[in-house]
């Protein structure tokens, strides 16, 4: 079998196991139409049959469509539908119609769709589609205004042309526009009552095939992914599948039957925040963009057609992994100029959708490691966030190197680890594996990038044997410019160090702190002073979900988080962290940076925070956890008058507890206590004034607390190291 035959039939494995096909329930309830109305071709015979075969109607009451236009009442034989993913059109209401031409049952085939599971639908000659725009005026009120209608006539000859009518102020009807193209300014009451423009494209005549063109078969909306779901039909209250309808009422040929539709391919919206991020994302690409970007369309590059297997789409050309900047489908579909996508009659950027289009691209859910399991036939995988377990385990969605399927796949002792049975691995070679549609278990889920590969060496996992400093902390009163809190530490080893850094303000009242930061915001940089991760409010993270799992996200939402793996080497690589107030906001921030990789790898060997001293709780306060099977030997420091700043602290003390509060040890100049000791470590205080204590600790939490000798205050550095 070919590698893309292969491909092909893993990836249908996997859009079962995720959720795209069988998504809909059918019970047995009532069809949302019992039969459909007669209605002549273009709209009995209103229409022209061709553009230009006669005169169109002047107005929108003229053209058949309604019985009622000021009301919006559709003429008899239209029938509402809906679709799953529509189409962007700078944020309007729209209503949508189809008036398919029949003289009642028996129906024969020129009287019924050409229904296909995938791809396009075919329609009879004389079939009118007919969409209503809306936009919301007044955000507060909910009002709107009536832009246009549009009416999508299939022509004689197969093909189509379109008419709009634009809507007069006072709705009483709406008017034919001529050919050109026309834009009419709007005001828009914003939620906070402020005012915006907004621009409305009217497009010319001529534009309706850019869109609704011949590779496309002309209609885009109606196709089965899109209209297999609930739609609630007005004219009777009730909701049912629109394909189920549509079957009923003998619209399609050939007629799908019920069981057959939960196995049909499934749009979704862009802000279903329950469907997976994938899912909305192609979803939006299929309906914004594969009436061009499909082969033998206007829009090379790739094929944007949700029916198309993922990996034979040739999106993730279009897109930088990680990178969103850099991605050029990003870039075109978040631009008003002259690149940007899809090219008419937009003037507003789809928020929502380039929110989900970087989460996509941001793509947080990854293998951390793959080791063997109990013996060479099984490996462990160990993803950075609890995983799916349908999508986990299923085997197509594996492949190691030469596209060697598990031959079973089951979930470990772990929610972020799955045991895959293989064919039995040479101990100490390399291997990769290669990973597809696995997803996570957030309410809109992450699914890893496709064909991620992941190196490994067949060994086991290593025991934990060693001691570390599994978090490292400091907290302190905040302030504003050289008062912000300014945190280093360093991590050794190869080749990178899973950490969470976390900035606490709010949460810190419910332990009795006063005058907590109140929105803190994160900052890393490496050792050039680049910024290499940065957050305000840790709900916004893209690896939120990851952030969860890892058992201890922040209380507050308005605190802040960055989680990610860093470069790392066996000289060890710095880091600094700033912690600072939103908007120059000052208040006792918690700086925390946890090692994640369970003793494994890289260790984190110290950190140094500088900030402003004060007196009572308002104190420098560091913490540390260490563990491990044995002791870890650390030094700590209290530095003030060498630091090249103003303001600094001029004798700093240094006090050092246990986790029950208990004094280990204190110290004011540390050539008073332990100078031969803290010498020996080769990180002496280069001031006298400055203290530091020697201690080998057990597995506990410490606090080391850093003050100014009577109650003097200043900017200091409390620093814990650890000494291998």
């Amino acid at each position: 079998m070919s590698d893309v035959n292969r491909l092909r039939r893993w990836f249908a494995s996997a859009l079962i196991a995720a959720g795209l096909m069988g998504a809909t329930a059918f019970g047995q309830g009532p069809y949302g139409l019992d039969s459909r109305e007669p209605i002549g071709p273009y709209l009995n015979n209103v229409m022209p049959p061709a553009n230009g075969a006669f005169t169109f109607p002047p107005v929108l009451s003229a053209t058949g469509a309604f019985s009622n236009v000021a009301n919006l009442t559709p003429a008899t034989g239209l029938i509402p539908f809906t679709v799953a993913s529509p189409l962007w059109s700078d944020a309007a209401i729209k209503t949508r119609w189809v008036a398919v031409p029949n003289d009642g049952p028996p129906y024969t085939s020129a009287e019924q769709i050409d229904f296909a599971p995938t791809g396009e639908w075919g329609f009879p000659n004389g079939t009118v589609f007919v969409k209503h725009f809306e936009l919301t005026v007044n955000e507060i009120t909910g009002a709107r205004k009536r832009l246009e209608t549009r009416l999508l006539v299939r022509s004689n000859d197969g093909a189509v042309y379109g008419v709009t009518y634009k809507w007069r102020p006072d709705n009483s009807d709406a008017d034919l526009l001529p050919g050109p193209p026309v834009n009419e300014d709007i005001t828009i009451t914003t939620s906070t009552g402020a005012t915006r423009v907004q621009t409305w494209s009217y497009p010319g005549r001529g534009q309706c095939l850019t869109c609704h063109n011949n590779q496309a078969n002309f209609v885009l909306g109606l196709k089965t992914h899109q209209f297999n779901g609930n739609f609630l039909y007005p004219s009777t209250g009730r909701t049912d599948n629109q394909l189920r309808t549509f079957a009923h009422i003998g619209l399609l040929n050939p007629t799908p039957s019920e069981a057959e539709i939960p196995t049909f391919l499934k749009a979704t919206s862009i802000s279903n925040g329950t469907a997976p991020i994938q899912h909305r994302m192609r979803s939006w690409i299929d309906s914004n963009c594969s009436q061009c970007h499909r082969p033998g369309g206007q829009g090379p590059g790739y094929d944007a057609r949700f029916y198309t297997p993922y990996e034979n789409q040739d999106l993730v050309t279009f897109l930088t992994f990680r990178d969103h900047e850099n991605s050029a489908l990003y870039q075109r579909d978040n631009s008003l100029g002259a690149i940007k996508m899809p090219p008419l009659a937009k003037n507003l950027v789809d928020e929502t959708a380039m929110a989900v289009l970087r989460q996509w691209i941001a793509s947080p859910l990854e293998v951390l490691s793959v080791y063997l399991h109990q013996d060479t036939s099984h490996l462990e995988v160990k993803f950075n966030s609890h995983v799916d377990p349908v999508t986990a385990t299923t085997l197509a969605n594996y492949k190691v190197d030469d596209f060697t399927t598990p031959t079973e796949a089951v979930m470990g002792s772990e929610p972020d680890t799955v045991i895959l049975t293989v064919p039995p691995r040479v101990p100490n070679q390399s291997y990769y594996l290669t990973t597809s549609e696995v997803q996570d278990t957030a309410p809109s889920a992450n699914t890893i990038w496709l064909w991620s590969q992941t190196p490994f060496v067949a060994e086991f996992r290593p025991p934990v044997t060693t001691t570390r400093l599994a978090n490292i902390s400091t907290r302190l009163q905040v302030g504003v410019g050289e008062d912000v809190l300014i945190s280093g530490f360093i991590v050794r080893g190869t080749p990178t160090k899973r950490i969470m850094i976390r900035a606490i303000g709010p949460s810190l009242s419910g332990s009795g702190i006063a005058n907590a930061l109140a929105d803190p915001v994160l900052e890393l940089h490496d050792q050039a002073g680049a910024v290499v991760g940065s957050n305000d409010d840790w709900e916004t993270n893209p690896n939120q979900q990851e952030i969860i799992d890892s058992g201890i996200p922040p209380v507050s939402p308005k605190e802040s988080v960055v989680l990610k793996r860093v470069p790392s080497d066996d000289a060890g690589v710095a880091y600094t962290v700033v912690l600072r107030g939103a908007g120059n906001s000052t208040g006792v921030g918690l700086l925390e940076v946890y090692d994640l990789d369970g003793g494994l790898g890289p260790k984190v060997l110290n950190i140094s925070t500088r900030g402003r001293v004060d007196v009572g709780e308002n104190a420098m306060i560091g913490g540390v956890i260490v563990l491990g099977q044995g002791t870890q030997r650390v030094i700590v420091r209290a530095i003030g008058p060498s630091l090249p700043v103003a303001g600094k602290l001029a004798n700093p003390t240094l006090e050092l507890h246990n986790g029950n509060g208990s004094l280990i040890a204190s110290n004011n100049d540390w050539r008073s206590d332990q100078e031969q000791e803290i010498i020996a470590t080769g990180v002496p205080p280069s001031d006298n004034l400055e203290a530091a204590i020697v201690a080998t600790l057990p597995p506990s939490y410490y606090t080391a607390v850093v003050r100014g000798v009577n109650e003097t205050t200043g900017v200091a550095l409390v620093e814990v190291y650890a000494l291998n």
